[in-house]
């Protein structure tokens, strides 16, 4: 288990932006590309987009919430606790907000009080990710 948390700590600036550069383009394109969607393919197009993008962002969330508590654990420096909070607040915005909105946009179809909130409360998200990116960067 060492091993994969000292690779995991090499790679966090790496795993850090690799989550900021998918919050950024979901914030930029795809959750505004939901609103202009024709309502006949929403309903499908967002299913598979569910199904899909969590092939990308769980390694990566996992992988940054392992690093980020090991490294709180480990050394537990100002910069470690910083980082470890905005995961975990992420984390909590994620699966608290976002993921609901997901699961009511795939049962109900487009709804525009739904995508506005998803919207607005990814705006949390994206600077959280961001944030982390940055004390990673700082730490690096």
């Amino acid at each position: 288990m060492i091993s994969i948390l000292e690779i995991l700590t090499e790679h966090a600036l790496v795993i850090d932006f690799g989550m900021l550069l998918v919050i950024w383009i979901v914030q930029i394109i795809i959750y505004p590309s939901l609103s202009i969607i024709e309502d006949s393919g929403f309903s499908d197009w967002h299913r598979r987009y569910c199904s899909k993008i969590g092939f990308f962002v769980l390694p990566l969330m996992t992988a940054q919430f392992l690093e980020s508590s090991s490294a709180v654990f480990f050394v537990g420096s100002i910069l470690d606790w910083c980082k470890f909070v905005t995961v975990i607040l992420a984390l909590l915005v994620t699966f608290a907000i976002s993921a609901p909105c997901h699961r009511k946009l795939t049962k109900l179809g487009r709804n525009h009080a739904v995508l506005d909130r998803l919207s607005a409360t990814n705006w949390f998200r994206t600077v959280l990710w961001s944030s982390a990116f940055i004390l990673s960067f700082i730490k690096y």
